[in-house]
């Protein structure tokens, strides 16, 4: 091993970290995928999972047929897809009047991020309190309609899960906002210039000219932003538990509530495991692959 070659010399100083973090990421994994295999119930006499027995794929098979898991996976696809399209419009609609420079842009930017810097419990107690039977929203709407309007939010299915898709769009439009408005910025000056000059309007200029140029960063965002909303639980869990009923239990809180409120633990390593490797599959093939220069 010859010492005096930078190369080896850096692959030397980096192993130790690189072992580190090789095992976080495939410990926890390798006993996931273990635990998965078991019936380990801790409060069903197996305190420990090596006391547990191994069953193979039942809990893949059990959890197949799961009616809740099923429509909690419904839930999650509604609220992922209605809150990523509002923010992506709501973010490109104000990318686009963040282009140009105009008196106080800088303070007007500072007050469009500033929901993104608040901590997702905060921001599901706010929408807790604002939704209310006796709160903001419903006052509102009675001042608009000019009669009182009593909306159960809170209290009903789809308008409980219309307010959680309306917190999220509150929340993270600001970052959706963010890396549209860094694409658009940094896009080449001189094919949108030359539009400009051929007579091109500004909605064609975009539709033609900055849109398809776009396209890798708009990936991007939405990539981020979807792996990111399919996590969603912090709001959730402050503004609703989940309720009324079912109706705005989301993976993450079924995930939860099975794994620590019925502690099967095997069965919640299962399903975890199963979205996890379609994830990584989307991620893979949905996302990355496109984003992949052709030679």
């Amino acid at each position: 091993m010859d010492l005096n070659n930078p190369k080896t010399f850096t692959r030397l100083f980096g192993l130790p970290m690189s072992a580190l973090l090789y095992f976080l990421g495939v410990f926890p994994l390798a006993l996931e995928i273990y635990v998965s295999l078991t019936d380990w119930y801790p409060i069903g006499g197996q305190q420990y999972f090596w006391d547990s027995k191994f069953i193979g794929l039942g809990n893949f098979v059990e959890f197949s047929g799961d009616a809740l898991f099923g429509a909690s996976i419904l839930r999650t696809l509604i609220v992922v897809v209605a809150a990523i399209s509002l923010e992506f419009l709501f973010g490109l609609i104000l990318a686009l009047l963040f282009m140009d420079q105009f008196r106080g842009k800088t303070i007007f930017t500072s007050i469009v991020l500033l929901p993104m810097m608040t901590v997702p419990a905060v921001t599901g107690y706010i929408f807790r309190m604002l939704f209310l039977y006796a709160g903001p929203a419903n006052d509102v709407l009675s001042a608009i309609a000019g009669t009182r309007v009593a909306v159960g939010w809170l209290t009903s299915a789809w308008p409980a899960l219309t307010s959680v898709i309306l917190m999220d769009v509150w929340q993270w439009t600001p970052l959706m906002f963010l890396i549209l408005l860094s694409g658009l910025l940094a896009l080449p000056q001189d094919p949108i210039n030359a539009a400009y000059v051929l007579g091109a309007s500004k909605w064609e200029a975009f539709r033609h000219i900055m849109l398809p140029m776009m396209k890798p960063i708009i990936l991007v965002a939405l990539v981020i932003r979807t792996m990111d909303a399919i996590k969603i639980f912090d709001g959730i869990f402050l503004m609703t538990h989940g309720g009324p009923g079912y109706s705005t239990q989301t993976l993450s809180l079924f995930l939860y509530e099975i794994g620590f409120k019925y502690m099967r633990l095997a069965y919640t390593a299962a399903m975890a495991l199963t979205i996890l490797v379609c994830l990584a599959l989307f991620t893979r093939y949905v996302a990355v692959k496109p984003l992949k220069p052709k030679v």
